[in-house]
């Protein structure tokens, strides 16, 4: 669909502005050029109130005289039966989407409205403005602030010399030049390339979220299967021959799994992206965990792995395995204090 352009700012003749307007009807000669500019481009436009007070109307007149408006493309949003006031919808209604707002609070109506913009387009203006721009600069919303004319648009300016957001370089400074004739075009295509930019930019990222997405999906069905895989090692230790090669292979086995899987489930659960890191840290924590409590055992218990003492082993080393996994970052730390694991946790002559 054609971007929609929300046209904000004015310039009336003696009205105090900060900074000040200058030239108020080269102003309103340049909205009415900007506006046959959006419609060639094919943008849409929302305005808000057709008074002589904004320079909407004369961006309307521009729009509608260039023979390019579509039917439907300009939409206005403003209370009932009080702010369409265009000469132009009299004699062109189809070109008009007229969207009454039941409230009397025009600003709830402008602010909320400009969230529903693709971009902004500034000329003059004061405080509504400034704060619109800002608005769009916060929001990286594609911003054209004509500095030319003064008023809040040339503040916004001043910002986006600073706070690009989408907008390149070359497109800030065409915003700085003096108006003359034929400047419309440009600035209408500088924004229209900040509009396309930003929806790849918005398309890359939703990419990157999808992708994010997927890994987290396929993260925790590893995590799931590992977890299946942990606790089919107790039946497994129960199955093998006691004090054969096979139960200990299970007992290996069994935090190997779990600390892969407590690790998988602490990276979910903070949120980070990185699954293969996670696991290698994780399972490198567990097993190191692993061995030093099954090496504490047998310090005390040298035969603790030929008898059927080793079956029990396996539920002490699922819960070290998946602890150790679930937090490798203070297993690292305790490594380096040498301190890494509670080693006491069966009595000196082993389970029982």
């Amino acid at each position: 669909m054609s971007p929609l352009v929300a046209i904000i700012g004015s310039a009336q003749p003696g009205r105090t502005y900060s900074p000040a307007v200058r030239d108020p009807e080269g102003a309103a000669a340049a909205a009415a050029e900007l506006g046959a500019a959006l419609a060639t481009r094919g943008c849409r436009i929302v305005v808000y109130s057709g008074d002589p007070e904004y320079l909407e109307r004369d961006v309307v007149r521009g729009y509608v005289r260039s023979g390019r408006a579509q039917p439907g493309s300009i939409l206005v949003r403003g209370r009932y039966q009080k702010d369409l006031g265009f000469e132009e919808a009299e004699r062109h209604p189809d070109l008009f989407t007229v969207v009454p707002e039941s409230t009397e609070d025009w600003e709830v109506i402008f602010y909320q409205s400009l969230l529903t913009a693709d971009a902004f387009l500034l000329v003059g203006g004061e405080r509504s403005t400034f704060i619109a721009g800002l608005i769009g600069l916060s929001r990286r919303i594609p911003v054209a602030a004509v500095a030319a004319f003064g008023g809040g648009a040339e503040r916004v300016w001043q910002r986006l010399s600073g706070q690009r957001g989408v907008a390149t370089e070359e497109e800030v400074a065409l915003l700085a030049r003096p108006w003359q004739p034929g400047a419309a075009e440009p600035i209408v295509a500088a924004l229209h390339a900040q509009v396309q930019r930003h929806a790849e930019q918005e398309r890359a990222a939703g990419e990157v979220e999808r992708a994010a997405g997927r890994r987290t999906v396929a993260g925790l069905v590893t995590a799931l299967v590992l977890l299946l895989l942990a606790l089919a090692t107790i039946p497994l230790a129960y199955a093998a021959p006691a004090g054969g090669w096979q139960n200990v292979a299970v007992l290996v086995a069994a935090p190997l799994f779990a600390s892969v899987w407590g690790a998988i489930v602490r990276n979910a659960y903070d949120g980070s992206g990185n699954w293969l890191r996670a696991a290698a840290l994780g399972s490198a924590a567990g097993v190191i965990a692993f061995l030093l409590f099954v090496a504490a055992q047998l310090s005390t218990n040298p035969g603790l792995l030929d008898g059927d003492a080793a079956r029990k082993l396996v539920f002490f080393v699922l819960a070290i395995g998946f602890i150790g996994g679930f937090t490798s970052e203070v297993v690292y730390a305790k490594l380096r204090d040498q301190d890494v694991t509670q080693t006491s946790v069966l009595p000196p002559g082993g389970p029982r």
